[in-house]
């Protein structure tokens, strides 16, 4: 027999499902959730339905993770101390953000913009450029890009963010900084944002990438910890996590990328519900699309 086991982390209580799949019998575990270390109450579901199903964990084929580890560290701030490493001229990409004020009444709205997850004192500019085409414009200069990288090793960061100009159509100048990085900083996880978020504009992709930066070691101690304790109770079956898509990505890969399960509760949840109306035979209508409107000139505040 075929056991797959899911679990949800939730912030007052840890739910277990351990499904058989050729029978389709289903056994439920209810534990409390431990915040200190969500993979404690995680092992106490397993233990506890598991001995309700009268199995042993290794018969475990499957085993399906939904965790709040990311989502709780931004919305709590106790995420990673993030050094950015950016083009030169770009230093304020995260202060100036889209430099954009919604609504129609422009200068009577005030809108704070969210403190950014890397600081601006721990923000470097290399010289280095890449054009739109992917061509290069000026070469990295590597003896001022390492002396950068010197100044945030003083700076005590724990996580790097190599976000360069047009990097999703050429990455060669973010893989050079982050060899540079790995002497200058050695043992600190880099992320580059040709990697995370290969997609145009400087502003949406600098501040993804640092997002998965600030995570990243929390997220990878979660990950790590839960697959060795999983194998030290006999669970060989791979461990697979919940994204924010709705889907699921293999334990290595989401310690790698952290920002894709952000907020992945509330797509899991949508995903399975689209999942039992198909088998109830009532997949819901699309929804109709609301007509376009014309833009008004000045609809943002512009005059003219």
């Amino acid at each position: 027999m075929r056991y797959r086991l899911g679990v949800d982390v939730g912030g007052t209580f840890t739910d277990v499902l351990l499904l058989e799949e050729s029978t389709g019998t289903t056994y439920r575990a209810k534990t409390a959730s431990t915040p200190s270390d969500q993979s404690v109450g995680v092992l106490n579901g397993i233990a506890k339905v598991c001995d309700e199903a009268g199995i042993d964990p290794s018969d475990v084929g499957q085993v399906l993770h939904g965790t709040t580890v990311a989502t709780n560290a931004i919305l709590e701030g106790r995420g990673a101390r993030v050094g950015l490493v950016t083009t030169d001229g770009f230093g304020q990409v995260l202060q100036i953000a889209r430099s954009f004020v919604p609504g129609g009444l422009a200068g009577w709205i005030i809108w704070p913009k969210p403190e950014p997850l890397a600081a601006l004192e721990n923000t470097v500019e290399v010289v280095g450029r890449i054009a739109a085409d992917g061509s290069e414009v000026t070469a990295l200069d590597e003896q001022q890009a390492r002396a950068q990288l010197r100044t945030l090793a003083g700076a005590g960061i724990e996580a790097l963010t190599v976000s360069l100009i047009n990097a999703y159509a050429n990455d060669t100048h973010e893989k050079q900084v982050a060899a540079w990085a790995a002497e200058e900083l050695p043992g600190i996880p880099v992320s580059l944002s040709s990697h995370v978020l290969p997609e145009m504009r400087e502003y949406e992709r600098t501040l993804t990438t640092i997002a998965n930066s600030y995570v990243q070691p929390e997220v990878s101690r979660y990950v790590r910890n839960l697959d060795t304790s999983l194998q030290d109770r006999g669970i060989t079956a791979p461990l697979s996590i919940l994204r924010s898509d709705g889907g699921l990505v293999q334990s290595a890969k989401a310690a790698e990328d952290p920002v894709s399960l952000l907020l992945s509760g509330p797509a899991g949840g949508v995903t399975g519900a689209v999942w039992f109306a198909e088998q109830a035979g009532r997949v819901p209508p699309e929804s109709p699309r609301a007509p376009s409107r014309p833009r008004r000139r000045g609809a943002t505040g512009s005059s003219g």
